[in-house]
C-alpha cells in the first residue's frame, strides 16, 4: 500500500501541481495572442483594414495612382495614402510612421531616428462625396511633406488611427525608401526545370555594388524577389551562387522560380450607365438605394490554351466617367461574380483575389457555393473604377497560401513584373538598409 504521507510523496505532488498551473498559464498566453491576432483590433506591421466603415485604401507614389508605394531617400518624390470612412460622422484622423527591418517587424530605431519633424500629423485633407447614391468622407495625405520628412531608408508602416489611439488603428499600409547604392540587372525567362518550363518563371539577377563596402553578401545582405508588387508569395533568403569582384550572381535552376499564372479578369465601372466591359446588368435596388452590377459568368481557365491579353496585373483604379473629381464623385457599387463549376471544393475554399483585396484571402471576398445552379458567387461592394481579379483556391488550414492556377491555370508565357528588393545590415547598424529596388517587366 502506498504512503502518503511520505515526504517524497508531498514533493512530488506539489511538483506536479506547480506544472499544471504553469501549463495552464502558458497555454493561456498562447490562446491570448492567437485571439489577438484574430482579432480586428491587433496591431499588424503590413497593408490591413481594421474597420469596417473604412474602404478603398489605396497607397501610391505620386507619379502615378497604379504604381507601388516606394520612393527613394534624399529624393523629391512622395506618397499618397487615400481611403474613404462610409460613417456619417467620422472622426478627425491622424497619421504615423514606424520603421521596419527587413522582415517587417519594428526596427530598433526611434522616430527621432527616422524622422525629420512631426512624429505624428492629423489629416486634414478630407471631402466630402458629392452626387453619390452611398455617403462617405474621402480623406487624402501626402507624404514626405514639411511636417515629415524621412531620414533613413528602409521599410516603413504608416498607421492611421483616431486621437489617442495610435495602437488601434483603422488602417495600416506598407511603404519602403531606397537609397541607391547598388546596380540590379534582372533576367527573367521561363523555368531551366524541363518539368517546370511550361507553367513557371524563373528569376535571375545579379548585384553590381562598385564601391559600396559589402564585407559579408551571405549573412548581410537580404534580398527579396516579388511578382506584381505581392507580398504573399515573396521569395527571400536567397544567398549569391557566384561572386566575382563586385558582382553579386545569383543565377539558380530552383528556388527563383513563381507560377506564371494567368493573365487578369477584368470588368469597367467606370460608368454605371451602359454595360461596358464584363457587364452582364445594372440595376438600381430600391431596397438598398445602391446600383448592383451583375458580370458576365467567369469561365474555369486551367484547362485552356494560354490567351494574351492586356491587364494592370491584378492592379485597379478608381475613375468614374461621369464626372471631374472620381475620388468623391465615383459611387459605391455592389458587383456580383459568379463562376460557374460543377461540385463544390470539399477540401479549401474560393477567394477573389487581387491588389483590391490587399493580396490577401478576405472572409468578405470568400465566394459561396450555389447548389441550386451549380456556381460560385459572391455579391462585393466596389467603389467605381477598373478592376482585375483572380480567383484563388485556399486548402483548408492554410491561412497565408493560395493557388491561383486552380481556377486560372499558369503558364510560362503570362506577362508579369517582377522586382527585386536589396536590403544590407552593416556590423555596425542596427537597421536593414533598402540599398537597392529594380523592377522590369518581363515581356520586355
Amino acid at each position: 500500500m502506498k504512503n502518503n504521507n511520505h515526504p517524497a510523496y508531498y514533493s512530488y505532488l506539489i511538483t506536479f501541481i506547480i506544472t499544471i498551473l504553469l501549463y495552464s498559464v502558458f497555454t493561456s498566453f498562447i490562446i491570448d495572442i492567437d485571439d489577438d491576432y484574430a482579432n480586428d483590433s491587433f496591431l499588424r506591421y503590413d497593408d490591413y483594414t481594421y474597420d469596417d466603415s473604412i474602404k478603398t485604401v489605396l497607397l501610391y507614389n505620386v507619379k502615378s495612382e497604379l504604381s507601388y508605394p516606394i520612393i527613394p531617400l534624399h529624393g523629391k518624390e512622395t506618397l499618397k495614402l487615400s481611403f474613404d470612412d462610409l460613417r456619417r460622422n467620422s472622426q478627425p484622423y491622424f497619421y504615423s510612421i514606424t520603421h521596419c527591418n527587413a522582415n517587417w517587424n519594428p526596427s530598433d530605431l526611434q522616430p527621432n531616428e527616422y524622422i525629420n519633424g512631426f512624429f505624428e500629423s492629423e489629416i486634414i485633407d478630407f471631402k466630402y462625396a458629392f452626387n453619390t447614391d452611398l455617403y462617405y468622407t474621402h480623406f487624402n495625405v501626402v507624404f514626405p511633406n514639411d511636417n515629415m520628412s524621412i531620414t533613413k531608408s528602409g521599410n516603413y508602416i504608416i498607421k492611421v488611427y483616431t486621437q489617442g489611439k495610435e495602437m488601434h488603428p483603422v488602417l495600416t499600409k506598407r511603404f519602403m525608401v531606397y537609397d541607391p547604392q547598388v546596380n540590379i540587372t534582372i533576367n527573367t525567362h521561363r523555368a531551366t526545370d524541363v518539368n517546370d518550363q511550361f507553367f513557371r518563371q524563373e528569376v535571375d539577377f545579379k548585384i553590381n555594388h562598385g564601391e559600396y563596402n559589402i564585407t559579408n553578401p551571405f549573412d548581410h545582405l537580404h534580398v527579396v524577389v516579388m511578382q506584381n508588387h505581392r507580398w504573399d508569395n515573396a521569395i527571400s533568403g536567397l544567398k549569391p551562387k557566384f561572386i566575382k569582384d563586385n558582382e553579386l550572381d545569383y543565377n539558380y535552376e530552383s528556388g527563383n522560380v513563381f507560377d506564371g499564372n494567368n493573365e487578369f479578369r477584368n470588368f469597367d465601372l467606370k460608368s454605371i450607365k451602359y454595360q461596358t466591359i464584363n457587364i452582364k446588368k445594372i440595376r438600381y435596388n430600391p431596397i438598398d438605394k445602391l446600383t448592383h452590377v451583375d458580370l458576365m459568368d467567369d469561365e474555369v481557365r486551367s484547362y485552356k490554351q494560354y490567351l494574351s491579353m492586356p491587364d494592370l496585373n491584378g492592379n485597379f483604379l478608381v475613375k468614374r466617367n461621369e464626372g471631374n473629381e472620381s475620388e468623391i464623385e465615383a459611387d459605391y457599387v455592389k458587383v456580383r461574380f459568379s463562376l460557374p463549376y460543377n461540385f463544390p471544393f470539399t477540401d479549401g475554399s474560393l477567394y477573389l483575389l487581387g491588389k483590391f483585396s490587399d493580396w490577401k484571402f478576405k472572409e468578405e471576398l470568400k465566394l459561396d457555393y450555389d447548389t441550386l445552379n451549380a456556381r460560385y458567387t459572391k455579391e462585393v461592394l466596389l467603389k467605381q473604377g477598373y478592376y482585375n481579379y483572380a480567383y484563388c483556391f485556399v486548402k483548408d488550414g492554410s491561412k497565408n497560401t493560395g493557388d491561383i492556377a486552380v481556377v486560372e491555370g499558369s503558364f510560362s508565357e503570362t506577362e508579369n513584373e517582377y522586382s527585386i528588393l536589396v536590403y544590407h545590415r552593416p556590423l555596425n547598424e542596427n537597421y536593414d538598409k533598402l540599398i537597392g529596388y529594380h523592377t522590369i517587366n518581363n515581356r520586355n
